[in-house]
């Protein structure tokens, strides 16, 4: 009876001590360990990994391959669909070899090991007993797929790698769904054996391992002779050392985050960066250090490519500095936003002719990059000449204070003393970064509407900023497309890009950045401890790097679609404003929302009589008769009456450019008090010139401009090349 009593209390505690372990396993705490930090591509390719908490190589696969599911399960356990997380007839057996005979065989199934794997114990008959226990807890909680996952994202596979997504990226650079079936095989039989675990010091006994596993795959009908023959002809790998992808966006994006999927198109991302690597040789000659790229999908916002530095590991030239964050001074490149700013506002239209002369602002006196000026000029044309003067001029007419805050509404930045910057706003005295810039540029790619970039996949936008209209976007994007590429021409094949270049004060930064219907691209190059460099030139330095990078994408010849709110408006022929029945006029497109456009600020209208002014107080004001006359400030008038223009377009035929035709002109007298008239052409040819003047010859030569005394009168002035090419113009003098 005693012993009944004793063999109850037993059965009773053993039972009691099942049900303890199986009901305190706790399934939600399974391998509560910090994962290896991951940045993966938009397909979910690895871009970026990072060591553990605990120094180990760790990555989580969320697909295991079948080819990695079978030969697993060949080798580790064959009924694991079978059975519920102990297969008896595996220990029976190995408990008789262990007892009867020196061969020793495996009884643990998936889930036991699993469980071992959890609890890192000692290999001892209790805790055998317990993996047993707790593997029917596992089963319970899990269904099949996600204990085999469990058990092949936490296994061993030699030195600090844990993890088959982690063998199979630092022994064949691979992602798991592209395993061989010889990689499948040794992935399989590694964890199961830690004594050969180090592939450098047991390659051979290794070998057999792998080779006879896939004698046994073939041998159940998983693949062909031919298969097998070549699986086994297959090297062991070693370790592989690797470097990661777009490691300046990983740093940033993983601070807060086990792991991302970004928006980062692998492909492009290893191309710009090997481009990056290439070029910086080429900067290094000329004492250049850094550079960054990024780009972005211009219908997504989403970036495409990031590139920090041209080498994340250079530690002497300041490689871990993230230049595409960085800020710096952008030179020319916010003058596009302005044109557009302008356009909308009704101040100009890519036609309209704008001043490039020498302008005191106060204390502040721009210039010209080439210390050059033009006399009269397109806006069309100062966009894309990148002319300092016209723009800090058209500045001051729209308003540095409102351009600052619409340049804050787009980029949300804190600064809000405007009056720091002043006119030289337009120049690149505030400093922003290739992101902000290169968000800019994404807007107006996007017909004025301006979003956040994104970084990852399955981020979105919530919101849109209408800033500027379609249209007043697209003649600028137009204006931007026709920029010459000077000393880069033979990037003009098959290559369609609204872009701008830009050179900071003191040369210490180089940018270029452009948008088409596809992508949106931006360079910078300088150095990251601000040294300034005679090379660091936006269009020869940074546009050159520009280009070979866009030769290295797919669709960069598509074309801006025509918005609908454009309409055809009337300007005036003679400097290309409102159209006001003076003059004769042209078409030209203009938003439909834009403000009104301005009439002419080169023209006014007077009354003269007997050939001097009068206004309505004057006795002969009854007498007058109205008169249209070209009304320039006085540093317009002293320019043109002294400076030479050097213009030089040899696409242009022979013109005439000042005066420009039917003008009345009233001419500032000099000290001398002799009117001077500066006749001004264009002689792209450099031909011999015969001057006209009321049909009688005046001179002759190769000579761009001629200065005249004229009286007061009618003219007509006619200038013909030696190869019959003419220009004319008619204009009175008051």
């Amino acid at each position: 009876m005693k012993i009944k009593i004793s063999l109850a209390i037993c059965f009773l505690s053993l039972c009691l001590y099942i049900g303890l372990i199986y009901f305190s396993f706790d399934s939600k705490d399974l391998f509560k360990c910090t994962y290896s930090k991951v940045l993966f591509d938009k397909n979910k390719e690895i871009l970026s990994v990072f060591l553990d908490s605990n120094e180990q190589w760790h990555l989580e696969s969320e697909f295991i391959p079948q080819k990695l599911k079978s030969a697993v399960l060949l080798y580790e356990d064959k009924n694991f669909y079978s059975h519920y997380g102990v297969d008896f007839l595996a220990i029976i057996r190995a408990f008789k070899n262990n007892i009867f005979s020196s061969k020793r065989s495996g009884a643990s199934t998936i889930s036991m090991q699993t469980i071992k794997l959890l609890e890192q114990n000692k290999r001892t008959y209790f805790n055998k007993f317990n993996e047993i226990i707790k593997a029917f807890a596992l089963e319970n909680a899990y269904d099949k797929e996600e204990i085999l996952r469990l058990y092949l994202n936490n296994a061993p596979y030699g030195g600090n790698l844990v993890g088959v997504a982690s063998a199979g990226l630092f022994y064949f650079e691979k992602d798991l769904k592209d395993l061989t079936w010889s990689e499948a095989a040794l992935l399989a039989v590694l964890p199961n054996n830690p004594g050969l675990i180090n592939l450098e010091k047991n390659k051979d006994r290794l070998l057999k391992k792998r080779n006879a596993l896939l004698d046994r795959l073939f041998e159940k009908g998983y693949f062909s002779k031919d298969i097998l023959t070549l699986a086994k002809a297959e090297k062991l790998p070693s370790f592989k050392t690797r470097k990661n992808l777009a490691p300046h966006l990983a740093r940033r994006l993983l601070a807060d985050k086990e792991k991302i999927v970004s928006s980062i198109d692998k492909k492009i991302q290893i191309k710009f960066e090997e481009k990056a690597k290439e070029y910086s040789y080429k900067l290094q000659q000329k004492g250049i250090k850094n550079l960054a790229i990024l780009l972005a999908d211009t219908k997504t916002n989403k970036v495409l490519a990031y590139v920090g530095s041209n080498d994340f590991y250079d530690f002497a030239s300041f490689g871990q500095v993230d230049g595409v964050i960085a800020k710096r001074s952008v030179g020319s490149t916010l003058k596009p936003l302005l044109f557009a700013f302008a356009i909308d506002e009704g101040l100009i239209v890519p036609e309209s002719l704008m001043l490039d002369v020498p302008t005191f602002f106060s204390n502040f006196a721009p210039q010209n990059a080439n210390k050059k000026y033009h006399g009269f000029i397109s806006a069309k044309e100062s966009l894309q000449k990148s002319l300092n003067v016209p723009f800090v001029s058209l500045l001051a007419e729209y308003g540095y204070e409102k351009f600052f805050y619409k340049l804050k509404d787009i980029l949300d930045f804190e600064d809000e003393n405007f009056k720091k910057y002043g006119l030289s706003l337009i120049l690149g005295t505030k400093e922003f970064s290739l992101e902000d810039m290169v968000k800019i540029y994404l807007g107006l790619g996007n017909y004025g509407n301006f979003k956040e970039l994104l970084y990852e996949e399955n981020a979105f936008t919530k919101e849109n900023k209408k800033l500027i209209s379609d249209g007043a976007s697209f003649l600028t994007l137009q204006t931007l497309k026709d920029l010459d590429r000077v000393g880069l021409r033979q990037y003009d094949f098959n290559t369609i890009i609204s872009w701008k270049t830009g050179t900071s004060y003191g040369r210490k930064d180089a940018w270029a950045i452009g948008t088409s219907p596809k992508y949106t691209l931006g360079v910078w190059v300088g150095n990251f401890n601000g040294e300034a460099n005679a090379n660091l030139y936006g269009v020869s330095i940074a546009g050159e790097l520009f280009f070979e990078l866009l030769a290295l994408l797919e669709r960069v010849n598509l074309e801006f679609e025509k918005p609908n709110d454009l309409v055809s408006i009337k300007i005036e022929n003679q400097t290309g404003y409102r159209y006001d029945y003076k003059f004769d006029f042209k078409e030209v497109l203009y938003p439909q929302s834009a403000n009104v456009l301005r009439t002419s600020p080169f023209l006014k209208e007077v009354f003269m009589y007997k050939n001097k002014e009068v206004n309505s107080l004057d006795e002969n004001f009854i007498h007058a008769k109205k008169k249209i006359i070209l009304n320039l400030p006085s540093n317009a008038q002293a320019f043109f009456a002294k400076e030479k223009q050097n213009l030089q377009s040899s696409n242009q035929n022979l013109k005439i450019i000042y005066p420009l035709n039917n003008l009345n002109i009233i001419l500032p007298k000099d000290l001398k008090s002799k009117q001077k008239l500066l006749i001004k052409l264009i002689n792209p040819k450099k031909e011999k010139l015969f001057w006209y003047l009321n049909q009688e010859l005046i001179f002759e030569g190769k000579e761009e401009s001629l200065s005249l005394d004229l009286k007061k009168g009618k003219y007509v002035i006619n200038v013909i090349s030696e190869n019959g090419s003419n220009d004319f113009i008619k204009f009175n003098i008051f």
